[in-house]
């Protein structure tokens, strides 16, 4: 499925691609201006209707099937399998011929599409990599119809497949991957980014079904119990060395609550490579996530702003820049094991909060902030002190754009944006817990091997991965 018509038709513009011609920014960005001197004679809604045309009338404009059809042979990963939902393996539904025009996003689907044009399956093929909004590969044009928006997939050594936000409210499912009590897992669109990387917001999704109430019982259960040799301890942060290098001693006074790791078990790696499956990121490599670290939040206890990549400069012996071949943190899915009887929220205080003229249905579901008056009673009976940065961040929880918990289910954001930058907008913290407790997990995924976990030069991480992860990649 697509961007609406009028949603994408609007922004489009309409470019006849041929054969070995490159789709880079810049060469887009001269398209454009080229363009720009026709367009100052043509009205713009005249590429509109010839979009709307295309898409109203595929029939039209087509050439014979027997000169297009696809004769490569394509792929049909089996039930069970790593790849299973990864390649879209049906034909369009009534549709005998292939398409032949489609909008093109870059990765992530920021910025404005362009209306590509082919007139063969090896002109399609020259595009390289593209990804449906679903995070399926299509492998040819016979699997979507005439004006579907389609993305680009990464192109730059070290950089992975975003989703696209489409809209805020979007929900879709994910094909192939279920979560642990065996429901569909949907990803519903929380943020809108754009392309402007100082006034974005950072892309942010939450994961419905992620979790089966037995594994996070079991996370729960294993960060105290006594053959855990990283169990319950009050939290560290701000290293990128793990417990056994000395991380164990880096306590902050702005992060009060506990924590452990879950390292070794059958449960944790079953759960990171889920991760893996939901990030589309072609495969499982251990040394590029971290253990999986269980939080327990106690009444008043809360973690202040910050980021979950490192500074680009954290050490000299490691790359963290990812967009110069580093590796750092690339996405984080944040796993709810409890619900929050009031609090515990997870808030990124540099994003508006959500209105109900951008998606009504998420703002009933994430809750009114309640009146200020009550938030004092709250702050105030939780312990907190008046004037501290606890007190402060409960303030940005009800201002600004916070997710409530929700046991089993998980929020997946970036830390880095589509080509590789770190993404400051990336700012989040964890709300005082206000009543109850609250039981969480952290799911770090790096875009390449993670700080002493390469087997090379560290200074060169992207070099390290897999052919099958490793932009850039050939069409279909």
């Amino acid at each position: 499925m697509g961007r609406s018509k009028s949603k994408a038709t609007k922004k489009a513009e309409y470019t006849k691609v041929t054969i070995g011609e490159s789709l880079d920014p810049k060469k887009e960005s001269t398209t454009k201006l080229s363009s720009s001197f026709l367009l100052s004679a043509i009205p713009v809604v005249l590429a509109i209707a010839v979009a709307l045309y295309y898409r109203q009338n595929d029939n039209n404009g087509t050439q014979d099937v027997s000169s297009s059809s696809t004769t490569r042979q394509l792929l049909n990963p089996q039930r069970g399998t790593w790849t299973e939902g990864y390649y879209t393996t049906e034909a369009i539904s009534g549709q005998s011929y292939p398409s032949t025009h489609a909008l093109l996003y870059q990765n992530g689907g920021v910025g404005e599409p362009t209306m590509v044009e082919f007139s063969s399956d090896n002109e399609f093929l020259k595009l390289g990599r593209l990804y449906n909004d679903k995070g399926q590969i299509v492998q040819s044009p016979t699997h979507f119809r005439n004006g579907t928006a389609l993305y680009k997939g990464p192109t730059t050594p070290g950089t992975h497949f975003q989703w696209p936000a489409v809209s805020v409210g979007y929900k879709r499912t994910v094909p192939g991957v279920v979560g642990g009590n065996g429901k569909q897992i949907e990803l519903e669109t929380l943020t809108e980014p754009s392309s402007n990387a100082k006034t974005s917001d950072p892309r942010i999704f939450y994961i419905h079904n992620f979790l089966s109430g037995e594994e996070a019982d079991e996370f729960i259960r294993f960060s105290t119990a006594e053959e855990n040799p990283y169990k319950m301890a009050p939290s560290t942060g701000g290293t990128h060395k793990a417990w056994n290098q000395g991380g164990a001693d880096a306590r902050l006074t702005t992060r009060t609550s506990e924590n452990a790791f879950d390292i070794t078990t059958k449960n944790s790696k079953t759960v990171k490579q889920r991760a893996f499956r939901l990030l589309r990121m072609g495969g499982y490599l251990e040394n590029l996530a971290d253990g999986i670290q269980i939080l327990r939040y106690e009444i008043g206890q809360a973690y202040t702003a910050h980021h979950d990549y490192f500074p680009k400069y954290q050490s000299d012996d490691h790359q963290w820049d990812p967009s110069k071949g580093g590796s750092n943190r690339f996405a984080t899915i944040f796993l709810y094991l409890s619900d929050v009887e009031y609090g515990g929220e997870t808030a990124f205080p540099n994003i508006d909060r959500l209105t109900a003229d951008k998606s009504k249905e998420l703002v009933d579901r994430l809750g009114e902030a309640p009146p200020l008056e009550d938030q004092k009673t709250f702050v105030k009976e939780a312990g907190l002190k008046e004037g501290s940065w606890e007190e402060h961040l409960s303030r940005k929880c009800y201002t600004k754009f916070a997710v409530p918990p929700r046991r089993g289910d998980a929020i997946l954001f970036y830390s880095q944006r589509p080509d590789g930058h770190l993404d400051h907008n990336s700012l989040h913290g964890a709300c005082p817990v206000l009543k109850g407790q609250k039981w969480g997990a952290n799911l770090w995924v790096w875009n390449a091997c993670r700080f002493s976990q390469c087997k090379g030069d560290p200074l060169h991480p992207a070099d390290e991965l897999p052919d099958t992860m490793k932009a850039p990649y050939g069409g279909g």
